[in-house]
């Protein structure tokens, strides 16, 4: 029976922009510089434009996101302008009155902020302070339009895409519709844009139950003319909710078994792993001489997270940061490891049983419970662009005891032992891959796997990569799984926008989480019998290839390729691999990749039978060529000190370490981002930075 219009209780989502993948738009001072239009993209469960239309046309709102310590200057600023007389008066009175520096501001949305003196606002943290909201004009509604990306009419943020209804990712939901809107802003955030080069938006849908649906940080005004900036790049955050309860669990451990029982149940819980998780498990430890106390090793990728975000928002609030880029494995594995058996069936991947629900919380400071080990946050106040990585695939936790995993964080054999008995993982669970996994993060943080975007001269294109790729069996077994890659269809897409977008002379930015080019450490041995260097003559690994090190033993150009001499797709992307690089090559200055957790960067060349800087030419097809392009290594965002460097050796493709993690050889390489800077249009900077534990 289907139900009628009528009676079905009315519904309807916002889908883009998202918190994820933000929309700019820019002030045009030539025209009316108060005054914007733009679209929106909803889901519903409605059946007709005029129902939708006359069901949201009140309901649409969007916040201003300021800023606290501006907002109680601002404050102050009224105050004396209002006691000017009250002060001329005094002088007869003898009275002399103060300025009040108590009580508290409250903003839209009903948060106490406390009035502090004025000397004492630099000292104050930067906060979020909801302005006054504001009431957009419904011009018009229409049925979406369902385009698929490698279509050249798709619309980055108007075409819902098939994957959205193929896993009823909204669930009854599939009514897409796009909304014309008209707004005008106040004069609080002409005066806050005075100050700051950019002001972001919560648009908010009010539901007839009284919910509130918002996309948090999802609409910003830029006075920036994208010629000079600057932007973060953080990639493999791996948050998840049990982070936050490591140190304490394992503090709880020590305090309660004694060191003589701890060898019983080491012997104990090896007679429990199965014969699969022995063939995860590297060989054990040496045992180290000293151990550092447990809160001076610990690394919680939670924490990192929630101080990259206090370092960036000290930047932001000197008008020296835009946005943020975040290239995938934004969280550990999906569904929160604390979920029962039993419960865990029936959660459907949902965003409250999610750790999709731990990312969001950490970006907007949102309340969490609090425990031992955790440090404050701050809700950050600066877009961010987001795209999925094979961890973001992955449904249920794993053992920290796989590959000696618990290294990464700064446990000991012992400890990761410990932490089985209530953080018990599944060996064949742990190790599979769905697509349901991502269903919290579409719907809460960014309903496009794909997208690209134009700020000024400058293009950006965000690319899934996919999830965990078993071509490589060994790859992932080791701990440096492949993932599946770039399909035809992207390819088609990055055809398209080579076509209709990237213009002669423009700079483009690809973001991907699989990295386009990963050697191995040492060069294979069926290569070092080609080489016809005498063995003492020959280098055989990748840190000896780099060509600092190269040119001072008098090795350059050509001969200090690596393409030809290691495996450079060793735990990288599986399919397309060659179009994909050709891709970096003729029009990509910088490729931000992550994924291995290390610090590696790569400089392209053209080949004799292969042409660069193909953009003038149309229609461009990638080619699948052999040799694609030479390859370079070198830590080159330290070798070139000036954007005149960095130019002319471009373009580059290069891995970032882990915010979250850091490597098996490097664990001190956690918390670590780069820092991009653009000046006139060019690559001037692209420095890795570290945060402070």
């Amino acid at each position: 029976m289907i139900e009628s219009e009528s009676i079905r209780p009315k519904n309807a989502l916002l889908i883009s922009p998202n918190l994820g993948h933000p929309l700019f738009l820019t002030i045009d001072n030539e025209n009316d510089p108060r005054e914007f239009e733009t679209k929106l993209l909803f889901v519903s469960n409605l059946d007709s434009t005029t129902s939708f239309e006359e069901y949201i046309k009140k309901f649409i709102k969007l916040t201003p996101i300021l800023e606290y310590k501006w907002k109680l200057l601002e404050h102050f600023k009224r105050i004396r302008k209002k006691s000017i007389w009250s002060r001329f008066k005094a002088i007869f009175t003898r009275r002399k009155k103060k300025i009040p520096i108590s009580g508290e501001l409250i903003d839209s949305k009903g948060k106490k902020f406390k009035i502090v003196p004025p000397e004492k606002i630099n000292r104050l943290k930067p906060r979020a302070f909801r302005g006054d909201i504001i009431t957009p004009f419904v011009m018009n509604v229409e049925v979406a339009n369902f385009f698929e990306i490698d279509d050249l009419r798709y619309d980055n943020y108007c075409n819902p895409q098939n994957y959205l209804i193929k896993h009823e990712i909204y669930d009854s939901l599939n009514k897409y519709y796009t909304v014309s809107i008209n707004f005008k802003i106040s004069n609080e955030i002409i005066d806050f844009l005075n100050e700051f080069n950019f002001i972001m938006f919560d648009v908010e849908l009010e539901l007839p139950n009284r919910d509130v649906w918002i996309n948090y940080h999802s609409l910003v005004l830029s006075k920036s003319e994208w010629k000079n900036f600057k932007f973060f790049h953080a990639t493999d955050l791996h948050l998840a909710e049990r982070n936050d309860r490591i140190y304490e669990i394992v503090k709880k451990w020590k305090s309660l078994v004694r060191r003589s029982d701890a060898s019983e149940i080491i012997a104990q819980s090896a007679k429990a792993i199965s014969f699969f998780q022995r063939l995860l498990m590297r060989k054990p430890e040496e045992k180290a001489k000293t151990i550092k106390p447990l809160h001076k090793r610990y690394i919680n990728p939670n924490n990192n997270f929630r101080n990259f975000i206090k370092l960036a928002n000290k930047q932001i609030i000197q008008n020296d940061l835009d946005f943020i880029i975040l290239t995938g494995d934004l969280i550990d594995f999906c569904i929160l490891s604390n979920i029962d058996k039993e419960k865990r069936k029936n959660v459907n991947f949902d965003y409250e049983y999610s750790n999709w629900r731990i990312f969001k919380e950490i970006v907007l400071n949102l309340p969490q419970k609090r425990r031992r080990g955790m440090v404050s946050g701050e809700e950050l106040l600066c877009p961010i662009f987001t795209i999925p990585g094979n961890h973001d695939f992955r449904p249920y936790h794993y053992d920290l005891r796989w590959g000696n995993l618990y290294k990464k964080i700064g446990l000991t054999g012992e400890e990761a032992i410990a932490l089985n008995d209530e953080l018990l993982a599944n060996p064949i669970s742990s190790i599979t891959k769905s697509f349901l996994s991502l269903k919290a993060y579409l719907r809460e943080i960014n309903a496009s796997l794909d997208y690209s975007l134009r700020l000024g001269e400058i293009n950006f294109v965000f690319l899934n990569s996919g999830s965990d790729s078993f071509k490589k069996i060994i790859d992932f077994v080791s701990g440096h799984p492949s993932v599946t890659g770039v399909t035809n269809k992207q390819i088609r897409y990055l055809e398209n926008i080579v076509n209709a977008v990237i213009k002669p002379g423009n700079n483009t930015f690809l973001s991907i989480h699989g990295p386009p080019i990963n050697p191995k450490k040492n060069i294979s041995s069926f290569k070092r019998f080609s080489v016809s260097r005498a063995p003492q003559e020959m280098f055989t690994s990748i840190e000896q290839y780099k060509e600092s090190n190269l040119a001072k033993a008098g090795i350059t150009g050509p001969s200090a390729r690596i393409d030809d001499k290691f495996d450079v797709r060793y735990g990288s992307i599986s399919s397309n691999w060659a179009k994909l690089l050709k891709f970096c090559l003729d029009f990509c200055v910088l490729t931000l990749s992550g994924h291995t957790h290390q610090l590696k960067e790569f400089r392209l060349t053209a080949l004799q039978n292969s042409s660069i800087n193909t953009s003038n030419k149309r229609p461009y097809v990638l080619e699948k060529l052999e040799t694609p392009s030479g390859i370079f290594y070198d830590i080159y965002s330290e070798q070139y000190q000036t954007q005149t460097e960095v130019e002319h050796n471009a373009p580059y493709v290069v891995q970032t370490p882990a915010l979250g993690l850091g490597s098996y050889f490097k664990p001190t390489l956690a918390g670590a981002f780069r820092e991009i800077i653009i000046k006139e249009n060019k690559l001037s900077s692209f420095k890795i930075r570290y945060i402070t534990r």
